[in-house]
């Protein structure tokens, strides 16, 4: 998740930084501007997914930056973070559409106390209520559900699967472990699935203790040791079952499972699937951030 820290203090924008840094539940990629200005043009080339603005600024203010990325891009909500303490002109920022307003000085708890809820609710509005488009036949992909009850019968009662809309590779993907299911016996490969790092973590900790400082080197350092990734592909087997291949009627097999660190042409393809031949999803468990699955049919 993409976070934008528009500041005129390079100080306060480390400051920003160090402290978000430092926000557990999920890897946060940050950029900071030092100007409004600055700021909508990394608005439209980065397109972060939330803005942390400072109010007093030279030539515009952070007010000025709200209201235009309120009037242009109003899905991405926008927090203050200013040394301002009226309480009118704080009304007035709230007013306006601003999501939070945290007073300087703050602490590093404080600063992300105040931006879980909105990366909560940007995880909230992945959801959609069906596949966006239905997957054509032939295809060995399984219903959302009925691949949800076969990881909760064979793998852990609290996991949950629900349909996001459908996902672009971006910097937020990497690492990510690639799954390939094939036909048994031609060793014919028919599906291909890609985890991010966080369904990665929250399928191994299905069928294994994995301690949590473990958990968060693998998201905040990149580091998918060999534990996470041999508790990972045990939970992917366990569930293999669910991919059949409708001529033969037989199961597939996870032909194989790694870990990728770099974008490549194979990954930019399967992200590039049609909608007709995909599955984007959502991997919850209760107390671990969301993670996301592409599960595509060849």
């Amino acid at each position: 998740m993409k976070v934008l820290i528009v500041d005129d203090s390079h100080a306060t924008c480390e400051i920003i930084r160090r402290g978000l840094q430092q926000f557990g539940y999920r890897k946060l990629f940050l950029s900071c501007a030092s100007s409004v200005d600055e700021a909508l043009k990394l608005v439209s080339d980065w397109q972060p997914n939330i803005i942390l603005t400072d109010w007093h600024m030279p030539d515009k203010t952070g007010i000025e930056l709200l209201q235009s990325v309120v009037e242009e891009s109003p899905e991405i909500p926008v927090g203050m973070v200013s040394t301002v303490d009226d309480e009118e002109q704080i009304s007035y920022a709230k007013s306006l559409g601003c999501a939070f307003f945290l007073p300087k000085p703050f602490s590093d708890e404080q600063l992300c106390e105040a931006i879980k809820p909105l990366v909560l609710e940007l995880e909230a509005q992945e959801f959609i209520s069906e596949q966006e488009v239905p997957l054509k036949e032939g295809l060995a992909l399984p219903k959302t559900d009925a691949l949800e009850r076969l990881m909760q019968k064979n793998i852990s009662e609290n996991l949950t699967l629900k349909p996001i809309r459908s996902q672009v590779l971006d910097e937020g993907k990497l690492p990510c472990v690639m799954v390939v299911y094939a036909e048994r016996g031609s060793q014919k490969v028919r599906v291909i699935g890609v985890l991010d790092v966080y369904a990665a973590c929250v399928l191994a900790s299905s069928v294994k203790i994995i301690p949590t400082e473990e958990a968060q080197r693998a998201i905040h350092m990149n580091q998918i040791n060999d534990d996470i990734m041999s508790a990972c592909k045990e939970a992917l087997s366990k569930t293999a079952y669910a991919f059949v291949d409708n001529q033969s009627k037989m199961s597939l097999f996870v032909r194989s499972c790694k870990c990728v660190h770099s974008i490549h042409p194979k990954l930019e393809m399967i992200y590039k699937y049609p909608l007709d031949s995909r599955m984007d999803l959502s991997c919850e468990r209760e107390g671990m951030a969301q993670g996301k699955m592409l599960i595509v049919g060849v």
